[in-house]
Protein backbone atom coordinates (compact mmCIF):
# COMPACT_ATOMS: atom_id res chain seq x y z
CA UNK A 1 0.00 0.00 0.00
CA UNK A 2 2.90 2.29 0.73
CA UNK A 3 4.34 1.90 -2.80
CA UNK A 4 1.02 2.86 -4.32
CA UNK A 5 0.93 6.10 -2.31
CA UNK A 6 4.39 7.09 -3.55
CA UNK A 7 3.29 6.49 -7.15
CA UNK A 8 0.25 8.70 -6.73
CA UNK A 9 2.28 11.51 -5.20
CA UNK A 10 4.80 11.31 -8.03
CA UNK A 11 2.01 11.58 -10.57
CA UNK A 12 0.58 14.69 -8.95
CA UNK A 13 3.97 16.41 -8.90
CA UNK A 14 4.56 16.02 -12.70
CA UNK A 15 3.73 19.42 -14.30
CA UNK A 16 1.14 19.51 -17.10
CA UNK A 17 2.64 21.03 -20.24
CA UNK A 18 0.55 22.66 -22.95
CA UNK A 19 1.27 24.81 -25.97
CA UNK A 20 1.36 28.55 -25.36
CA UNK A 21 0.24 31.40 -27.58
CA UNK A 22 2.48 34.47 -27.57
CA UNK A 23 1.73 37.85 -29.11
CA UNK A 24 4.25 40.24 -30.68
CA UNK A 25 3.49 43.94 -31.15
CA UNK A 26 6.21 46.39 -32.11
CA UNK A 27 4.35 49.12 -30.21
CA UNK A 28 4.78 47.30 -26.91
CA UNK A 29 1.13 46.34 -26.40
CA UNK A 30 1.72 42.57 -26.19
CA UNK A 31 4.07 39.94 -24.77
CA UNK A 32 7.05 40.94 -26.91
CA UNK A 33 8.12 43.78 -29.18
CA UNK A 34 10.34 41.64 -31.44
CA UNK A 35 9.75 38.33 -33.18
CA UNK A 36 13.16 36.93 -32.27
CA UNK A 37 12.57 37.61 -28.60
CA UNK A 38 9.36 35.59 -28.81
CA UNK A 39 11.22 32.74 -30.55
CA UNK A 40 13.82 32.62 -27.76
CA UNK A 41 11.10 32.40 -25.13
CA UNK A 42 8.93 29.84 -26.97
CA UNK A 43 8.88 26.06 -26.77
CA UNK A 44 7.96 23.35 -29.26
CA UNK A 45 4.28 23.49 -30.15
CA UNK A 46 3.88 27.17 -29.31
CA UNK A 47 2.05 29.65 -31.52
CA UNK A 48 3.42 33.18 -32.07
CA UNK A 49 0.99 35.79 -33.38
CA UNK A 50 2.57 38.92 -34.84
CA UNK A 51 0.52 42.11 -35.09
CA UNK A 52 0.71 44.21 -38.23
CA UNK A 53 3.67 46.52 -38.70
CA UNK A 54 7.24 46.62 -39.99
CA UNK A 55 9.69 44.56 -37.93
CA UNK A 56 13.25 45.54 -38.79
CA UNK A 57 15.08 42.43 -37.70
CA UNK A 58 16.46 39.06 -38.76
CA UNK A 59 14.96 35.93 -37.25
CA UNK A 60 16.21 32.38 -36.67
CA UNK A 61 13.78 29.57 -35.75
CA UNK A 62 16.54 27.93 -33.63
CA UNK A 63 15.28 24.46 -34.53
CA UNK A 64 11.96 24.95 -32.76
CA UNK A 65 8.69 23.40 -33.90
CA UNK A 66 6.65 26.56 -33.62
CA UNK A 67 4.23 28.48 -35.80
CA UNK A 68 4.84 32.18 -36.45
CA UNK A 69 1.91 33.90 -38.13
CA UNK A 70 1.47 37.51 -39.17
CA UNK A 71 -1.79 39.45 -39.31
CA UNK A 72 -1.60 39.34 -43.12
CA UNK A 73 1.15 39.21 -45.70
CA UNK A 74 0.29 42.76 -46.81
CA UNK A 75 0.43 44.33 -43.36
CA UNK A 76 3.06 42.30 -41.47
CA UNK A 77 6.57 42.87 -42.79
CA UNK A 78 9.93 41.52 -41.68
CA UNK A 79 12.53 43.86 -43.17
CA UNK A 80 16.22 43.00 -43.04
CA UNK A 81 16.82 46.60 -44.07
CA UNK A 82 20.02 45.72 -45.93
CA UNK A 83 21.78 44.25 -42.88
CA UNK A 84 24.21 41.43 -43.70
CA UNK A 85 22.43 38.12 -43.42
CA UNK A 86 19.16 36.43 -44.28
CA UNK A 87 15.85 37.81 -43.08
CA UNK A 88 14.61 34.37 -41.98
CA UNK A 89 16.94 31.45 -41.18
CA UNK A 90 16.24 27.74 -40.78
CA UNK A 91 19.50 25.87 -40.13
CA UNK A 92 18.94 23.70 -37.06
CA UNK A 93 17.02 20.77 -38.43
CA UNK A 94 13.61 22.40 -38.51
CA UNK A 95 10.77 20.15 -39.70
CA UNK A 96 7.45 20.90 -41.36
CA UNK A 97 6.17 21.63 -37.86
CA UNK A 98 8.19 24.85 -38.06
CA UNK A 99 5.76 27.15 -39.86
CA UNK A 100 6.13 30.68 -41.21
CA UNK A 101 2.87 32.19 -42.42
CA UNK A 102 1.42 35.49 -43.66
CA UNK A 103 4.47 37.75 -43.89
CA UNK A 104 6.22 39.99 -46.38
CA UNK A 105 9.94 39.22 -46.25
CA UNK A 106 12.25 41.83 -47.72
CA UNK A 107 15.61 43.58 -47.50
CA UNK A 108 17.81 40.51 -46.98
CA UNK A 109 21.36 39.87 -48.22
CA UNK A 110 21.90 36.19 -47.34
CA UNK A 111 24.00 33.99 -45.08
CA UNK A 112 27.34 32.55 -46.13
CA UNK A 113 27.27 29.14 -47.82
CA UNK A 114 29.97 27.35 -49.80
CA UNK A 115 28.83 26.71 -53.36
CA UNK A 116 30.46 23.59 -54.90
CA UNK A 117 31.59 25.60 -57.93
CA UNK A 118 31.88 29.22 -56.84
CA UNK A 119 33.03 28.83 -53.24
CA UNK A 120 31.75 30.84 -50.30
CA UNK A 121 28.87 33.09 -51.28
CA UNK A 122 25.91 34.76 -49.61
CA UNK A 123 22.69 32.85 -50.29
CA UNK A 124 19.07 33.11 -49.23
CA UNK A 125 18.53 36.83 -49.00
CA UNK A 126 14.92 36.42 -47.94
CA UNK A 127 14.79 32.88 -46.55
CA UNK A 128 17.73 30.55 -45.86
CA UNK A 129 17.16 26.80 -45.33
CA UNK A 130 20.06 24.46 -44.60
CA UNK A 131 19.54 20.87 -43.42
CA UNK A 132 15.96 21.87 -42.66
CA UNK A 133 12.44 21.28 -43.99
CA UNK A 134 10.14 24.05 -42.70
CA UNK A 135 6.71 25.04 -44.02
CA UNK A 136 6.42 28.46 -45.66
CA UNK A 137 2.94 29.57 -46.62
CA UNK A 138 1.02 32.68 -47.68
CA UNK A 139 4.18 34.79 -47.77
CA UNK A 140 5.52 37.46 -50.16
CA UNK A 141 9.29 37.26 -50.60
CA UNK A 142 10.20 40.49 -52.34
CA UNK A 143 13.21 42.68 -53.14
CA UNK A 144 16.01 40.67 -51.58
CA UNK A 145 19.56 40.45 -52.92
CA UNK A 146 22.26 37.80 -52.62
CA UNK A 147 24.61 35.71 -54.75
CA UNK A 148 22.30 32.67 -54.80
CA UNK A 149 18.62 32.20 -54.05
CA UNK A 150 17.97 35.86 -53.50
CA UNK A 151 14.39 35.10 -52.54
CA UNK A 152 14.68 31.58 -51.09
CA UNK A 153 17.69 29.27 -50.71
CA UNK A 154 17.53 25.59 -49.75
CA UNK A 155 20.17 22.89 -49.45
CA UNK A 156 19.95 19.38 -47.98
CA UNK A 157 16.32 19.58 -46.96
CA UNK A 158 12.75 19.67 -48.17
CA UNK A 159 11.02 22.94 -47.34
CA UNK A 160 7.36 23.15 -48.34
CA UNK A 161 6.31 26.40 -49.98
CA UNK A 162 2.60 27.03 -50.51
CA UNK A 163 0.49 29.92 -51.81
CA UNK A 164 3.40 32.37 -51.78
CA UNK A 165 4.90 34.87 -54.20
CA UNK A 166 8.61 35.39 -54.87
CA UNK A 167 9.10 38.64 -56.78
CA UNK A 168 11.66 41.32 -57.69
CA UNK A 169 14.61 39.49 -56.15
CA UNK A 170 18.11 39.75 -57.63
CA UNK A 171 20.87 37.12 -57.53
CA UNK A 172 24.35 37.63 -58.94
CA UNK A 173 24.67 33.87 -59.40
CA UNK A 174 21.97 31.18 -59.27
CA UNK A 175 18.25 31.54 -58.70
CA UNK A 176 16.85 35.02 -58.55
CA UNK A 177 13.64 33.71 -57.04
CA UNK A 178 14.92 30.47 -55.51
CA UNK A 179 18.04 28.29 -55.55
CA UNK A 180 17.59 24.61 -54.64
CA UNK A 181 20.89 22.76 -54.51
CA UNK A 182 22.15 19.39 -53.23
CA UNK A 183 19.42 16.93 -52.26
CA UNK A 184 16.41 19.24 -52.08
CA UNK A 185 13.02 17.55 -52.48
CA UNK A 186 10.60 20.38 -51.83
CA UNK A 187 6.88 20.63 -52.45
CA UNK A 188 6.13 23.96 -54.12
CA UNK A 189 2.43 24.50 -54.73
CA UNK A 190 0.41 27.46 -56.03
CA UNK A 191 3.29 29.94 -55.98
CA UNK A 192 4.26 32.85 -58.23
CA UNK A 193 7.86 33.52 -59.30
CA UNK A 194 7.81 36.85 -61.12
CA UNK A 195 10.26 39.56 -62.20
CA UNK A 196 13.28 37.97 -60.55
CA UNK A 197 16.77 38.24 -62.09
CA UNK A 198 19.87 36.02 -61.96
CA UNK A 199 22.87 34.96 -63.99
CA UNK A 200 21.49 31.39 -64.05
CA UNK A 201 17.85 30.62 -63.47
CA UNK A 202 15.96 33.88 -63.24
CA UNK A 203 12.91 32.43 -61.51
CA UNK A 204 14.36 29.25 -60.01
CA UNK A 205 17.60 27.28 -60.24
CA UNK A 206 17.57 23.58 -59.41
CA UNK A 207 20.93 21.82 -59.12
CA UNK A 208 22.75 18.71 -57.90
CA UNK A 209 20.25 15.87 -57.40
CA UNK A 210 17.38 18.12 -56.40
CA UNK A 211 13.93 16.86 -57.37
CA UNK A 212 11.19 19.23 -56.19
CA UNK A 213 7.52 18.69 -56.97
CA UNK A 214 6.20 21.93 -58.48
CA UNK A 215 2.43 22.25 -58.89
CA UNK A 216 0.15 25.03 -60.11
CA UNK A 217 2.90 27.64 -60.22
CA UNK A 218 3.46 30.69 -62.43
CA UNK A 219 6.89 31.75 -63.72
CA UNK A 220 6.39 35.17 -65.26
CA UNK A 221 8.74 37.89 -66.58
CA UNK A 222 11.87 36.51 -64.95
CA UNK A 223 15.24 37.32 -66.51
CA UNK A 224 18.51 35.42 -66.81
CA UNK A 225 21.82 36.64 -68.18
CA UNK A 226 22.85 33.16 -69.34
CA UNK A 227 20.41 30.24 -69.17
CA UNK A 228 16.90 29.53 -67.92
CA UNK A 229 14.79 32.66 -67.79
CA UNK A 230 12.00 30.98 -65.87
CA UNK A 231 13.85 27.91 -64.57
CA UNK A 232 17.31 26.32 -64.81
CA UNK A 233 17.74 22.58 -64.14
CA UNK A 234 21.10 20.81 -64.06
CA UNK A 235 23.38 18.14 -62.55
CA UNK A 236 21.21 15.05 -62.08
CA UNK A 237 18.18 17.06 -61.00
CA UNK A 238 14.80 15.78 -62.14
CA UNK A 239 11.95 17.92 -60.84
CA UNK A 240 8.32 17.17 -61.63
CA UNK A 241 6.47 20.27 -62.85
CA UNK A 242 2.72 20.06 -63.36
CA UNK A 243 -0.06 22.48 -64.33
CA UNK A 244 2.32 25.44 -64.36
CA UNK A 245 2.83 28.42 -66.64
CA UNK A 246 6.03 29.91 -68.06
CA UNK A 247 5.18 33.29 -69.58
CA UNK A 248 7.28 36.18 -70.90
CA UNK A 249 10.54 35.03 -69.32
CA UNK A 250 13.71 36.23 -71.06
CA UNK A 251 17.37 35.41 -71.52
CA UNK A 252 19.64 38.38 -72.25
CA UNK A 253 23.32 39.40 -72.48
CA UNK A 254 24.73 36.08 -73.75
CA UNK A 255 24.20 35.33 -77.48
CA UNK A 256 24.88 31.65 -76.74
CA UNK A 257 22.44 31.50 -73.83
CA UNK A 258 19.57 29.02 -73.88
CA UNK A 259 16.10 28.42 -72.54
CA UNK A 260 13.93 31.51 -72.37
CA UNK A 261 11.28 29.64 -70.40
CA UNK A 262 13.27 26.65 -69.11
CA UNK A 263 16.83 25.42 -69.63
CA UNK A 264 17.73 21.83 -68.76
CA UNK A 265 21.47 21.17 -68.83
CA UNK A 266 22.68 17.73 -67.91
CA UNK A 267 26.25 18.92 -68.22
CA UNK A 268 27.66 15.79 -69.82
CA UNK A 269 30.58 14.33 -67.89
CA UNK A 270 30.61 17.30 -65.49
CA UNK A 271 27.04 16.97 -64.30
CA UNK A 272 25.25 13.82 -65.33
CA UNK A 273 21.78 13.30 -66.83
CA UNK A 274 18.59 15.14 -65.91
CA UNK A 275 15.11 13.60 -66.31
CA UNK A 276 12.55 16.28 -65.42
CA UNK A 277 8.85 15.93 -66.19
CA UNK A 278 6.56 18.69 -67.43
CA UNK A 279 2.86 17.92 -67.72
CA UNK A 280 -0.13 20.19 -68.41
CA UNK A 281 2.21 23.18 -68.67
CA UNK A 282 2.09 26.25 -70.92
CA UNK A 283 5.12 28.03 -72.41
CA UNK A 284 4.09 31.33 -73.94
CA UNK A 285 5.89 34.51 -74.93
CA UNK A 286 9.34 33.49 -73.70
CA UNK A 287 12.47 34.68 -75.53
CA UNK A 288 16.14 33.74 -75.77
CA UNK A 289 19.16 35.10 -77.64
CA UNK A 290 20.42 31.57 -78.28
CA UNK A 291 18.47 28.29 -78.56
CA UNK A 292 15.11 27.25 -77.15
CA UNK A 293 12.69 30.11 -76.75
CA UNK A 294 10.23 28.04 -74.75
CA UNK A 295 12.58 25.31 -73.55
CA UNK A 296 16.14 24.14 -74.20
CA UNK A 297 17.31 20.62 -73.40
CA UNK A 298 21.08 20.39 -73.67
CA UNK A 299 23.86 17.83 -73.16
CA UNK A 300 22.35 14.78 -71.46
CA UNK A 301 19.00 16.40 -70.70
CA UNK A 302 16.00 14.12 -71.16
CA UNK A 303 12.76 15.88 -70.30
CA UNK A 304 9.40 14.18 -70.51
CA UNK A 305 6.97 16.77 -71.90
CA UNK A 306 3.32 15.71 -71.79
CA UNK A 307 0.07 17.52 -72.65
CA UNK A 308 1.80 20.91 -72.91
CA UNK A 309 1.44 23.96 -75.13
CA UNK A 310 4.20 26.12 -76.67
CA UNK A 311 3.13 29.40 -78.31
CA UNK A 312 4.61 32.77 -79.30
CA UNK A 313 8.11 31.94 -78.06
CA UNK A 314 11.15 33.49 -79.78
CA UNK A 315 14.72 32.23 -80.32
CA UNK A 316 17.59 34.39 -81.56
CA UNK A 317 19.22 31.23 -82.93
CA UNK A 318 17.25 27.98 -83.22
CA UNK A 319 14.28 26.24 -81.66
CA UNK A 320 11.59 28.86 -81.23
CA UNK A 321 9.47 26.49 -79.16
CA UNK A 322 11.85 23.69 -78.15
CA UNK A 323 15.54 22.97 -78.75
CA UNK A 324 17.17 19.57 -78.14
CA UNK A 325 20.92 19.95 -78.60
CA UNK A 326 24.12 18.03 -77.89
CA UNK A 327 27.80 17.73 -78.74
CA UNK A 328 28.79 17.01 -82.33
CA UNK A 329 30.05 13.55 -81.39
CA UNK A 330 26.58 12.61 -80.17
CA UNK A 331 27.98 11.45 -76.83
CA UNK A 332 25.54 13.44 -74.70
CA UNK A 333 22.33 13.63 -76.75
CA UNK A 334 19.23 15.32 -75.36
CA UNK A 335 16.45 12.87 -76.01
CA UNK A 336 13.22 14.60 -75.04
CA UNK A 337 10.09 12.46 -74.86
CA UNK A 338 7.34 14.72 -76.23
CA UNK A 339 3.77 13.42 -76.27
CA UNK A 340 0.50 15.23 -77.03
CA UNK A 341 2.10 18.68 -77.21
CA UNK A 342 1.25 21.59 -79.51
CA UNK A 343 3.66 24.14 -80.99
CA UNK A 344 2.18 27.21 -82.67
CA UNK A 345 3.27 30.73 -83.62
CA UNK A 346 6.84 30.27 -82.39
CA UNK A 347 9.75 31.90 -84.25
CA UNK A 348 13.46 31.18 -84.70
CA UNK A 349 15.87 33.58 -86.37
CA UNK A 350 17.79 30.59 -87.75
CA UNK A 351 16.41 27.01 -87.73
CA UNK A 352 13.46 25.15 -86.30
CA UNK A 353 10.62 27.56 -85.69
CA UNK A 354 8.68 25.00 -83.70
CA UNK A 355 11.38 22.47 -82.76
CA UNK A 356 15.12 22.30 -83.40
CA UNK A 357 17.07 19.04 -82.94
CA UNK A 358 20.88 18.91 -83.06
CA UNK A 359 22.83 15.66 -82.55
CA UNK A 360 19.99 14.25 -80.45
CA UNK A 361 17.27 11.58 -80.64
CA UNK A 362 13.97 12.90 -79.28
CA UNK A 363 10.74 10.89 -79.46
CA UNK A 364 7.94 13.07 -80.83
CA UNK A 365 4.52 11.44 -80.66
CA UNK A 366 1.08 12.99 -81.25
CA UNK A 367 2.44 16.50 -81.58
CA UNK A 368 0.87 19.33 -83.54
CA UNK A 369 3.24 21.86 -85.11
CA UNK A 370 1.61 24.67 -87.06
CA UNK A 371 2.04 28.35 -87.92
CA UNK A 372 5.67 28.53 -86.77
CA UNK A 373 8.46 30.37 -88.60
CA UNK A 374 12.21 29.98 -89.10
CA UNK A 375 14.23 32.47 -91.10
CA UNK A 376 16.70 29.91 -92.49
CA UNK A 377 15.34 26.34 -92.40
CA UNK A 378 12.65 24.15 -90.91
CA UNK A 379 9.71 26.39 -90.17
CA UNK A 380 8.07 23.53 -88.28
CA UNK A 381 10.94 21.21 -87.35
CA UNK A 382 14.65 21.14 -88.07
CA UNK A 383 16.76 17.99 -87.66
CA UNK A 384 20.53 18.55 -87.80
CA UNK A 385 22.55 15.33 -87.81
CA UNK A 386 19.75 13.65 -85.88
CA UNK A 387 18.45 10.85 -88.14
CA UNK A 388 17.27 8.80 -85.16
CA UNK A 389 14.93 11.53 -83.97
CA UNK A 390 11.52 9.84 -84.23
CA UNK A 391 8.29 11.50 -85.37
CA UNK A 392 4.93 9.71 -85.43
CA UNK A 393 1.18 10.27 -85.21
CA UNK A 394 1.66 14.00 -85.71
CA UNK A 395 0.31 16.94 -87.69
CA UNK A 396 2.83 19.35 -89.22
CA UNK A 397 1.26 22.14 -91.28
CA UNK A 398 1.24 25.81 -92.14
CA UNK A 399 4.80 26.51 -91.06
CA UNK A 400 7.06 28.92 -92.90
CA UNK A 401 8.73 28.07 -95.09
CA UNK A 402 9.71 24.38 -95.09
CA UNK A 403 7.60 22.15 -92.84
CA UNK A 404 10.44 19.78 -91.87
CA UNK A 405 14.13 20.12 -92.68
CA UNK A 406 16.74 17.38 -92.30
CA UNK A 407 16.72 13.61 -91.92
CA UNK A 408 14.68 11.93 -89.20
CA UNK A 409 12.98 8.61 -88.45
CA UNK A 410 9.40 8.57 -89.69
CA UNK A 411 7.34 6.44 -87.35
CA UNK A 412 4.27 6.74 -89.57
CA UNK A 413 0.81 8.22 -89.39
CA UNK A 414 2.09 11.77 -89.83
CA UNK A 415 0.25 14.47 -91.75
CA UNK A 416 2.57 17.04 -93.32
CA UNK A 417 1.14 19.88 -95.37
CA UNK A 418 1.90 23.46 -96.37
CA UNK A 419 -1.67 24.39 -95.49
CA UNK A 420 -3.60 23.56 -92.35
CA UNK A 421 -7.14 22.43 -93.07
CA UNK A 422 -9.91 22.53 -90.55
CA UNK A 423 -10.93 19.04 -89.60
CA UNK A 424 -14.62 18.84 -88.76
CA UNK A 425 -15.26 16.00 -86.41
CA UNK A 426 -11.79 16.05 -84.80
CA UNK A 427 -13.22 16.75 -81.35
CA UNK A 428 -10.01 16.15 -79.40
CA UNK A 429 -7.85 17.93 -82.03
CA UNK A 430 -5.32 15.12 -82.43
CA UNK A 431 -5.35 15.24 -86.24
CA UNK A 432 -7.47 12.10 -86.49
CA UNK A 433 -11.24 11.58 -86.72
CA UNK A 434 -11.75 8.21 -85.07
CA UNK A 435 -13.35 6.31 -82.22
CA UNK A 436 -11.87 8.70 -79.64
CA UNK A 437 -14.01 11.49 -81.09
CA UNK A 438 -17.08 9.24 -81.05
CA UNK A 439 -16.52 8.57 -77.36
CA UNK A 440 -16.10 12.30 -76.71
CA UNK A 441 -19.45 13.00 -78.34
CA UNK A 442 -21.22 10.18 -76.52
CA UNK A 443 -19.74 11.39 -73.24
CA UNK A 444 -21.38 14.82 -73.64
CA UNK A 445 -24.67 13.59 -75.11
CA UNK A 446 -27.72 15.82 -74.68
CA UNK A 447 -28.28 19.57 -74.22
CA UNK A 448 -25.02 21.49 -74.37
CA UNK A 449 -24.01 23.81 -71.56
CA UNK A 450 -20.81 25.83 -71.43
CA UNK A 451 -17.82 24.76 -73.50
CA UNK A 452 -19.16 21.69 -75.29
CA UNK A 453 -16.72 20.27 -77.86
CA UNK A 454 -19.10 17.45 -78.71
CA UNK A 455 -21.59 19.90 -80.27
CA UNK A 456 -19.87 19.87 -83.65
CA UNK A 457 -22.68 21.52 -85.62
CA UNK A 458 -23.28 24.22 -83.00
CA UNK A 459 -26.95 23.33 -82.51
CA UNK A 460 -26.80 23.46 -78.72
CA UNK A 461 -27.45 19.73 -78.50
CA UNK A 462 -25.03 16.82 -78.79
CA UNK A 463 -26.97 14.28 -80.82
CA UNK A 464 -26.89 11.90 -83.77
CA UNK A 465 -26.14 14.74 -86.21
CA UNK A 466 -22.75 15.22 -84.55
CA UNK A 467 -22.04 11.51 -84.82
CA UNK A 468 -22.83 11.58 -88.54
CA UNK A 469 -20.33 14.42 -89.04
CA UNK A 470 -17.63 12.27 -87.45
CA UNK A 471 -18.49 9.29 -89.64
CA UNK A 472 -18.42 11.48 -92.75
CA UNK A 473 -14.90 12.76 -91.96
CA UNK A 474 -13.41 9.50 -90.67
CA UNK A 475 -9.65 9.13 -90.89
CA UNK A 476 -6.57 11.43 -90.82
CA UNK A 477 -7.27 15.14 -91.16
Amino acid sequence: MKSVSILLVSFVLVPFCSAETWVVDRNGKADFISIQEAIHFSSNGDFIIVHEGVYEEQIDFLGKEITIEGASRESTIINGNGMLGSVVTFKTGETNSSVLSKFTITGGTGNFWTDPVFGQQRCGGGIYCENSSPSIQLCDVIKNNSWGGAGIFATNGSPSIFFSSVTYNYAEGHGGGAYLVDQVHSNIDSCIFAENTASWGGGLSCSTTSDPLILNCIFDRNTTMNVGGGMFIRSQSSPIVMASEFTDNTQISNPLGSGGGVCIYGGGSTGGPCYPTFQFCAFEGNSVQGDGGGMAAAYDAHPKILDCHFAFNQAGRSGGGLACVADQDHVYPSNADVDDVSFEFNHADEEGGGIHVRNSDPFLDHIEVHSNEADIAGGGLNFFESPLGRLLNSVICGNSEIQINGAYSDGGNNTISDMCSSCEGDVNEDGQVNVTDVLAVVGTWGPCTGDCNGDIDGSGVVDVTDLLIIVGNWGPC
